[in-house]
C-alpha cells in the first residue's frame, strides 16, 4: 500500500520499457531530422584525395597486364560458360542464352529474372555478402524497384560492357602507337648527339658544316617556328594532360567564354595520334580531325569524366501555386527518374 503524500513507485521493468521507448522515439526523430536536412542542403560531392602514385611495376604485374590483353582478343572473352564473344553479334546470342539458363532457377509464374539470382556473386568463401560487390551488381544491371530483369535490360548491360571492353582494347592499341611513335623521336634525338659526340672524340670537326648552313638552318626555323611551338603544344596536351581516351564524348570551346548552360555539342574521339586527333560528331556521325596544337589551349569537357554532370530544366508555375504543391511536384519527379535508372542514369 502507497502511503500518503508519496508517488507510486514503478517497477524496474516498467522504467526499463519507458527509456526504451523515449531512446526509440529520439531516434527516430533525429534520423528524421538528419533525412529533412541533408534534403534540403544542396549536393556536394567529397574531394578526391590522391595519396600516392607507385610507380613501381614489376614483372609479374607486366605478365598480368599482357595476359588481361590476351583475354580481350580471345573469342570467349567473357569464360566459356558465357559463350563466343568475339563480335558484338556474338556476344548478344550468348547473353540471351545465358538469360534463358537463368530463368530456370526462377519461379514458374516469374516473367523475369528476380536479381536475387545474382547475390551468389556478391558472397564471400563464408556465404556473407559483400557491400561493394552487391552495389557493382547494381550498378552494372540496374534492375527495377521490384528487383526484377527484364531480357532486354540484362542483354543491355552485357552489351555495355562489351563496349567498354573493346573501347578499352582499342585505348590500349592506340597508346602503343603513340609511344612506338615517341619512342622513334628519342631514338633519332639520341642516335643523333651519338654521332656528333664520337665524331667530336675521333677529332672530326663537325662545327664547319653546321655554320655553311647556319644562314638556311636560321630561316627555317624563322619559317616554322610556329608549326614547331604548335607540334611541341600538341605533344605536351597528348603526354602530359591526357584529356581524352578513345570513345571518350568531348566538346570544346574557349577558355576565356562560359559554356552554356544547356549543355554543349559533342564529338566522340575515335582516333588519337601524335599529330592529330580524329573524332565523330555525336548527332550527324560527321568524321573531323584536329591538329593536337589547335586542341591544347581550348576548353575539354569529356562528358565520360563527368558522371554527375547536371541538366537544367525551366519549368513555370503560376504565382498562385503553393509551393508545398511544388515540392510533392518535385517529389514526384524524383521518384519517377529513380524508378527507371536505365532511361536517366548512365
Amino acid at each position: 500500500r502507497n502511503s500518503p503524500g508519496h508517488l507510486p513507485r514503478s517497477s524496474p521493468d516498467q522504467s526499463a520499457q519507458g527509456s526504451t521507448g523515449s531512446k526509440q522515439k529520439k531516434d527516430y526523430f533525429s534520423s528524421a531530422t538528419n533525412a529533412k536536412l541533408i534534403y534540403l542542403l544542396s549536393e556536394w560531392e567529397e574531394p578526391e584525395i590522391v595519396k600516392g602514385n607507385n610507380s613501381n611495376v614489376s614483372v609479374h604485374d607486366l605478365v598480368q597486364f599482357r595476359k588481361a590483353v590476351s583475354y580481350m582478343d580471345d573469342k570467349y572473352r567473357f569464360s566459356h560458360a558465357f559463350g563466343p564473344a568475339k563480335t558484338r553479334v556474338l556476344c548478344v546470342e550468348s547473353a540471351q542464352k545465358v538469360y534463358d539458363r537463368l530463368m530456370l532457377s526462377a519461379e514458374q509464374d516469374s516473367p523475369t529474372l528476380p536479381f536475387s539470382v545474382f547475390a551468389v556473386l556478391a558472397m564471400d568463401a563464408n556465404g556473407e555478402l559483400v557491400e561493394s560487390k552487391m552495389k557493382s551488381l547494381i550498378r552494372l544491371l540496374r534492375p527495377d524497384r521490384n528487383g526484377s530483369l527484364m531480357k532486354l535490360d540484362f542483354v543491355k548491360s552485357i552489351d555495355a560492357v562489351y563496349k567498354q571492353l573493346r573501347l578499352l582494347r582499342a585505348s590500349i592499341a592506340n597508346s602503343a602507337q603513340i609511344d612506338l611513335a615517341f619512342e622513334r623521336i628519342v631514338n633519332f634525338l639520341f642516335y643523333f648527339f651519338v654521332v656528333v659526340i664520337a665524331l667530336a672524340i675521333v677529332g672530326i670537326n663537325i662545327w664547319t658544316p653546321f655554320l655553311s648552313i647556319n644562314a638556311f638552318v636560321l630561316t627555317f626555323s624563322i619559317l616554322y617556328k610556329d608549326a614547331a611551338s604548335k607540334y611541341f603544344e600538341g605533344l605536351l596536351l597528348i603526354f602530359n594532360r591526357r584529356p581524352y581516351d578513345i570513345g571518350d564524348r568531348i566538346a570544346t570551346s574557349a577558355p576565356m567564354k562560359d559554356t552554356s548552360g544547356d549543355g554543349s555539342s559533342t564529338w566522340f574521339v575515335d582516333k588519337v595520334t601524335l599529330f592529330t586527333t580524329t573524332v565523330r560528331f555525336a548527332t550527324t556521325n560527321e568524321v573531323a580531325t584536329y591538329s593536337n596544337g589547335s586542341l591544347a589551349p581550348l576548353r575539354i569537357i569529356n562528358a565520360n569524366r563527368s558522371p554527375k554532370a547536371i541538366l537544367y530544366l525551366v519549368i513555370k508555375f503560376g504565382l498562385e501555386t503553393p509551393f508545398q504543391r511544388i515540392k510533392v511536384f518535385r517529389t514526384a519527379v524524383e521518384n519517377f527518374i529513380n524508378a527507371r535508372p536505365r532511361e536517366w542514369v548512365g
